[in-house]
């Protein structure tokens, strides 16, 4: 057939020819869809597990995720028991580095746990009044945190001996804070008294030098002196009536103090002169003596300082200025060495002392009856003294270089013994 004009050309399409390609096509695009998705995963898979510190799940790992991950959409969540559990397939190791910083931190508490064990400081007898008695002559740990609280806020303010360089300052601030706190050095001072340790073996007890414990201790011992020696002032007529216990009152109600000297043995001197002064006849040694006075209740209100153990009782006593404190109708207890009868008639006052038996070859009744009476009673001196002598730095023989100290040692452990309990409750 001819056609004039535009000419069309039109060509059957097989049908079975169309329906194969579109098919083929659609196929090729799947496989492509697919082939990229695997791409895409195996990508994914190996930039998450080409760290160090992650592992390759395993083919197991795979399979137990495909069949966790093939869950209906259609599930309520109100329904689903929520398991906290780890995926193994992407478990990772922690970080070497983190593994090895946990590791030292804790082998770090753990060395400074030991460490404390063997650094002493005032934990040492928190709330342990037993260690707290044993350590520091202190009665309880509550009277030494009293007494560190009394003195510290001069305590921040106390400049430290370094030897005879030592400049006064007039506002008393301190030039150097040291490597303790001030309660430990308190405390490291007091187990010096009480238990008479080497100044070696408390600076390795406290992990500081032997000069820096000398520091500490030349200090405190002076400070102490002067603020313990102000809260003990010689108690007056009044306060020993008050406080006077019932043995007392019967016969020796006048009492004001009862007198005693102690002697405490020293380094003898090079100097021919002073190993003369301070040889003691009495204890064939040389040492320093004072003299202590007790209140009849047994309270230490009276140190003097240390004289030279060849001095008498009777010198000692005048040169002490126990004397002076003395009122009219006071009277004195005292061993028969205390020849001051004399002196303490011209203060109108009295002495009691055990009679001498003189010409007499034995005491009458009523005067074996006196001795008994007074030697009871100045039994509260030798317990008092005593408690003194449990500090043991006063034991053995004082070397020269504590001679400079010895009074203030001796003064601020007299003090010391007063926060203890009464040795009269009556």
């Amino acid at each position: 057939m001819k056609i004039i004009g535009p000419r069309f050309f039109t060509t059957r399409k097989n049908p079975g020819v169309t329906t194969t390609s579109l098919g083929r096509r659609e196929n090729e695009m799947n496989e492509t869809e697919a082939r990229g998705k695997l791409l895409m995963q195996q990508h994914h898979e190996f930039s998450m597990y080409s760290h160090s510190y992650c592992r390759m799940p395993s083919e197991l790992d795979a399979e137990n995720n495909n069949k966790s991950a093939s869950t209906s959409d259609d599930v309520d969540v109100d329904d689903v028991d929520i398991k906290t559990w780890k995926d193994q397939g992407v478990q990772c190791d922690p970080d070497p580095l983190l593994k090895e910083n946990l590791a030292l931190r804790k082998e770090l508490e753990n060395l400074k746990s030991e460490s404390d064990k063997y650094t002493w400081s005032v934990k040492k007898i928190t709330n342990d009044d037993v260690k707290t008695k044993f350590y520091t002559g202190l009665p309880s740990f509550a009277v030494f945190m009293w007494l560190f609280n009394f003195l510290r806020p001069k305590a921040e303010r106390m400049r430290y001996w370094v030897g005879s360089n030592t400049e006064q300052d007039t506002d008393r601030q301190r030039t150097s804070k040291g490597s303790l706190e001030l309660v430990d050095q308190m405390f490291a001072v007091l187990i010096r008294l009480k238990l008479g340790l080497f100044t070696s073996d408390i600076a390795d007890r406290f992990h500081i030098s032997e000069s820096t414990f000398s520091k500490y201790f030349s200090t405190w011992i002076s400070f102490l002196f002067y603020e313990l020696k102000s809260l003990n002032p010689f108690p007056t007529r009044d306060i020993v009536n008050r406080t006077m216990p019932l043995s007392f009152k019967s016969k020796y109600s006048s009492v004001r103090v009862m007198l005693d000297c102690t002697e405490l043995f020293i380094q003898r001197p090079s100097s021919l002169v002073n190993q003369s002064l301070m040889f003691s006849n009495y204890k064939h040694h040389s040492t320093v003596k004072f003299l202590v006075g007790i209140t009849p209740s047994g309270v230490i209100s009276f140190v003097s300082e240390g004289w030279p153990g060849k001095i008498s009782d009777r010198e000692l006593t005048i040169n002490s200025g126990i004397l002076d404190l003395l009122e009219e109708n006071d009277s004195v207890m005292a061993d028969k060495g205390f020849t001051i009868r004399d002196l303490l008639e011209k203060k109108k006052c009295k002495l009691n002392i055990p009679p001498f038996r003189g010409p007499c070859p034995q005491f009458s009744p009523d005067e074996v009856f006196e001795t008994q009476e007074i030697a009871s009673l100045r039994i509260h001196v030798e317990r008092s003294i005593g408690r003194v002598k449990n500090f043991h730095i006063l034991d053995g023989v004082m070397p020269l270089t504590m001679q400079p100290l010895a009074s203030k040692i001796f003064q601020v452990i007299c003090w010391l013994t007063n926060f203890d309990v009464p040795l009269v409750n009556n």
